[in-house]
């Protein structure tokens, strides 16, 4: 490891060159090889798109992005930046930053001021005395690049390489980490930029350290060290008094193949430490000894990628890493499988609050990802006995997690200057999908939307990327001089540049345009090749997303929104992005491999693959090992279901019932939990006693069986399960997937995901419920300022009319027909109730373009004169009124918020509560055709899909939203903000013809009984092949309160 040293103390990392996609060390070509290459081109013109227009816009060779980014080209290009108004991604982009770089901070999980109690709308007196007490200088940072080949190999972009390693092991996020826990924060931003304003919002609240140790370290990734020192020493020449003692910096000098590659092994936090350790302990790191023109300790990781032992003061002792636990016959057990999983005991303590708990203490939850497991669980003997532990070791049933891996500092990825627009729209997610994101961490993205459409959208780009000034003209034809440089060509090789919007396509295109014949002479290999007379050579593209295109963007690389910031006066976003613990795609998972290549079980369309069983154990355990205190395992937070503990014990037994009957074998033992936990309750609402077969359960909470046997049960079942899915993936027993077979994976798997959503409103009713953190913890103050502002209003659609199918075809009594999988893999499954498809006729009908509002509600409530006696028993159940006052709030599964936060949310009530606010406003609810009338309308909202609250991306409702169209011509659907809709159908079979399932008989035709009505669609909560199924029926009994169904006014005409 080289370095170089001077008298002030910042650090700049080398990193190591990432190996190329092939896992070989062949070096990187040069420019002047990547600039022949690029300039001999293709044999075909190729044509930016298939209209007219674009044939004038046919291209055969290139000229590499890198050629524009020398030291002369950065210092052009920041000319544009600071002298070019018509270039507003960079101005709306620092506005961005500088406006909202509060919100940006608290909503990433740092501390800033304030909170529900305590913020408020200032006023415009309050803003204008803001900017002026908080005036911070403008200096012209430098945005992320436009492209730049060598960072990456996308568009020959700035973008990383295709086939970045897969995401690391996810950890439980730690709210309060960071500096009350000593543990800090990695801030990286992929090309050093226009960081400094967020830095400042980032450390806004907290205290500067004593001892220099800053809680917050930016390590800015670019490959032009010049600039790093640049930027670095901008920054501290600018911010340094107000970021010194609360952010540190470490540069990074490489492409981004290298520095994710530094951050998926672990060493972005040891950086600091290294460093630390071989300099002077009086000696700081960080902007507070900064300067411009010199940085110590620059320094070059070796290729091997390890870090130095650091060198210990006097009495200073390195703490031990815990090593993974031995594996033996005893403690082989089955976790919650995922990749790189961490270990959670298996009892469910006190350490962790309630999510109503108002106290201050901190309290450092060490217990990782949800694996129910510990080595205090009862293993079973008749299995491990026989397993090899090398090879259970390197499966998904065991995992472990080191001290070292625990204590990783929460990273928070910053890519502005939208520089992802240099990808290709087929590049850009996985790119994305790389990005080494774990639990607690955030990636803050600029990104540039497609302007309207029309000539003032196409004309606003056009002159951004070639302002009158010339200012963008000589940075890109300084791109040529460095070309003409390389190869040794003379004053007579000149081109211009050109460029375009491409509408269709969303981009900006950016040519050389030949002005003469001419000949150039490719020196590394000897050839010429001959440019025509207006020629043109591509440089680059900067592709422009739509609001549709970018949600679909982020859904593709498993990114849930976690907010976003729209400039005033253009389509720039910026969109803060994370990746969740759970995630469900909005279809069952599917194989990239070809068809004809896939088992069976993988091409049966209708069948869950054991990856969306794992997907739904991480969901299923989130919600029973991290949501319910121990004390609550025996509580009732609904009077008409069981106990929590009985939820718990019920999923596995259901599952073990049917696999047993599947292949004729026993029952996994404990075999009496099948008389305990085969079936629940529904009970009669106003007749309790009255309930349907079910299952007998103990009385006393000593007869019960304990956790922990419950949670072994449950993973040998588990382990059973994929017993089966291992067996239907060999070629010697494809011919036992029978069409029977795929009914009874796909039954077993949407009834756990059904009783998941029933747990979940059963702990939206509790006070001891602990919040989820498989998403970061909604900013309520900042979301409900927005929803309040973007309110929607609501329109009466009208419909003619005509015909709607309900249901499909799926007959149980056929299954007996397809015992080989080419005869049924694109069937779809469904329930009993599902059966037959049936065309309804449906007469013309009004219908509300949104669903009923708490803030609906509570106007109906007013205006009646209802809402001065309104109480617990006459309240719908999802309202909570405040202890000693005329105040209510909303449930929630964080708790109970204030009305304001979700005045806009969908009302959740009984079908008798939304009854009446309908007829109170001259409608009715609509029937169950005409609901699937309107979701299958043109303009209609829809169930399913990217920005649709269903499908566990928030666990909370949202305010509904109408449809619209966005800049790229694309439909945005609207949604009803994540719950069921009550219908005036009462719940029976689809017409004459209903045949009770033979497998699960008791399942809808113990509810025909004229008190039970249709809800359809799904909830925040419902998984998405349940919601986006038009076959599925649900049904609850038109006084129940409990759970997540709202619905919408429907009027004759």
């Amino acid at each position: 490891m080289s370095s170089s040293s001077s008298s002030t103390s910042a650090t700049i990392y080398t990193l190591p060159a990432a190996g190329n996609n092939d896992g070989s060390n062949t070096p990187s070509p040069s420019i002047r090889e990547q600039i022949e290459l690029a300039l001999k081109g293709t044999k075909e013109i190729q044509y930016p798109g298939e209209g007219e227009e674009d044939r004038a816009w046919g291209y055969k060779r290139s000229v590499p992005t890198l050629v524009l980014y020398d030291e002369e080209g950065l210092r052009l290009y920041d000319k544009i930046t600071s002298s070019a108004p018509e270039y507003y991604p960079f101005p709306d982009e620092l506005h961005l930053l500088k406006e909202h770089g509060e919100e940006i901070a608290q909503s990433m999980g740092f501390p800033v001021g304030g909170g529900i109690a305590k913020r408020h709308r200032r006023t415009p007196k309050e803003d204008e005395q803001g900017r002026n007490q908080d005036e911070i200088p403008d200096r012209p940072w430098k945005p992320a690049k436009w492209g730049d080949v060598a960072l990456g190999k996308y568009n020959n972009g700035v973008n990383g390489e295709e086939g970045l390693a897969g995401k690391e092991g996810s950890r439980e996020r730690d709210l309060k980490s960071g500096q009350a826990h000593g543990q800090g924060w990695d801030v990286v931003e992929l090309g050093a930029g226009q960081t400094a304003h967020l830095l400042l919002a980032l450390s806004s609240s907290m205290t500067p350290s004593a001892d220099g140790s800053a809680p917050i370290t930016y390590h800015p990734l670019d490959l032009s060290e010049p600039e790093l020192r640049r930027v670095l020493g901008e920054m501290e020449e600018g911010f340094g008094d107000q970021l010194r003692g609360k952010v540190s910096c470490i540069g990074l000098h490489g492409d981004y193949d290298a520095g994710l590659e530094l951050i998926r092994q672990g060493k972005l936090s040891s950086l600091g430490q290294e460093m630390s350790a071989s300099k002077d302990k009086t000696d700081e790191l960080g902007l507070e000894d900064l300067s411009v023109s010199s940085l110590e300790n620059e320094r070059i990781i070796n290729q091997t990628g390890a870090l130095p032992i650091p060198i210990l003061s006097k009495g200073e002792e390195i703490e031990p890493k815990e090593d993974s636990p031995l594996l033996s016959p005893e403690s082989i057990k089955i976790i919650t499988p995922q990749s790189e999983i961490s270990m959670l005991p298996s009892e469910i303590t006190d350490s962790q609050p309630s999510c109503r708990s108002t106290s201050n203490d901190d309290n450092d939850n060490d217990s990782g990802t949800w694996s129910p497991l510990s080595s205090e669980l009862e293993s079973n003997p008749a299995y491990v006995q026989h397993q090899d532990p090398k090879k259970v070791q390197n499966s998904f049933l065991h995992t472990t997690r080191t001290k070292e891996e625990t204590k990783t500092r929460p990273l928070h990825m910053v890519f502005l200057g939208s520089s992802l627009g240099n990808f290709d729209r087929e590049s850009a997610a996985p790119f994305l999908e790389s990005l080494p994101l774990k639990a607690g961490d955030t990636l803050l993205l600029g990104l540039d939307g497609r302007p309207p459409q029309g000539n003032e959208g196409k004309r606003k780009v056009e002159i951004a990327y070639n302002d009158p000034a010339g200012y963008t003209k000589r940075f890109e034809e300084h791109g040529w001089d460095v070309v003409k440089n390389e190869l040794g060509l003379d004053a007579s090789n000149q081109v211009k540049f050109v460029g375009r919007y491409n509408e269709v396509l969303g981009r900006h295109e950016a040519y050389f345009r030949s002005l003469d014949e001419q000949t150039i002479h490719l020196p590394t290999t000897n050839e010429d090749i001959t440019l025509a007379k207006g020629e043109l050579l591509n440089i680059e593209w900067s592709y422009k997303y739509s609001v549709s295109e970018a949600l679909n963007l982020f859904s593709q690389a498993d990114l849930r929104v976690v907010n976003s910031w729209k400039a005033p006066d253009s389509e720039y976003r910026l969109w803060l992005l994370e990746r969740p613990q759970v995630i469900f795609p909005d279809r069952l998972s599917a194989s990239l491999t070809k068809t004809e290549n896939k088992m069976a079980v993988e091409r049966a369309a209708g069948v869950p693959k054991w990856n969306d069983w794992l997907d739904l154990w991480k969901f299923w355990d989130h919600i029973t090992l991290q949501m319910i205190p121990k004390e609550m395992l025996h509580k009732k937070p609904i009077d008409l279901r069981h106990i929590c503990l009985f939820y718990l014990g019920h999923i596995p037994t259901f599952l073990d019932i049917h696999l047993t009957r599947l292949t004729k074998g026993s029952h996994t033992e404990p075999e009496y939990f099948k008389t305990i936990f085969e079936r629940g309750i529904d009970p009669d609402v106003d007749d309790p006693t009255k309930c349907h077969d079910h299952s007998e359960v103990p009385m006393s909470e000593e007869d019960w069986p304990s956790l922990s046997e419950i949670l072994s049960f449950r993973d040998r079942v588990r382990l059973r399960l994929k017993g089966i899915y291992d067996s239907l993936s060999t070629s010697t027993n494809q011919k036992q997937f029978t069409r029977h077979t795929g009914r009874v994976l796909f039954m077993t798997y949407e009834h756990e995901a059904m009783h998941a959503e029933t747990l979940l409103y059963m702990l939206a009713q509790s006070d001891l419920t602990r919040p989820p953190t498989a998403v970061s913890t909604p900013q309520w103050d900042i979301l409900a300022r927005q929803w309040n502002a973007n309110k929607q209003e609501n329109r009466v659609l009208a419909f003619e009319g005509g015909q709607i199918e309900l249901g499909h075809r799926d007959l149980e009594s056929e299954d007996a027909d397809h015992t080989t999988a080419d005869t049924w893999e694109n069937h779809e499954f469904g329930w009993d109730n599902e059966h037959p498809n049936t065309i309804k006729r449906v007469k013309p009908f009004k219908i509300d373009s949104l669903t009923i509002t708490n803030q609906d509600y509570l106007t109906y409530l007013q205006s009646t004169g209802r809402y001065a006696a309104l109480n617990k028993d006459s309240a719908p159940a999802s309202w909570l009124q405040v202890s000693g006052s005329d105040e209510w709030q909303i449930r929630s599964l964080y708790g109970a918020l204030p009305f304001n936060v979700a005045a806009q949310w969908p009302l959740m009530a009984s079908k008798l509560e939304i009854e009446e606010y309908a007829r109170w406003k001259g409608g009715r609810l609509p029937t169950e055709e005409e609901l699937r009338f309107l979701w299958e309308s043109q303009d209609g909202p829809r169930t399913v899909g990217e920005g649709v609250n269903t499908g566990i991306k928030n666990w909370h409702p949202t305010p509904p939203t109408n449809t619209s169209i966005d800049n790229a011509g694309k439909k945005i659907y609207g949604h009803n903000g994540g719950v069921w809709e009550w219908t005036d159908t009462p719940f029976g079979g689809l017409g004459e013809d209903f045949v009770p399932s033979v497998i699960y008989p008791g399942y809808s035709q113990d509810f025909f009984d004229g008190k039970h009505f249709v809800v359809l669609g799904g909830s925040f909560v419902t998984i998405p092949s349940i919601a986006g199924r038009k076959s599925f029926r649900n049904w609850y009994q038109s006084n129940y309160k409990f759970s997540f169904i709202g619905g919408r006014v429907a009027y004759d005409v």
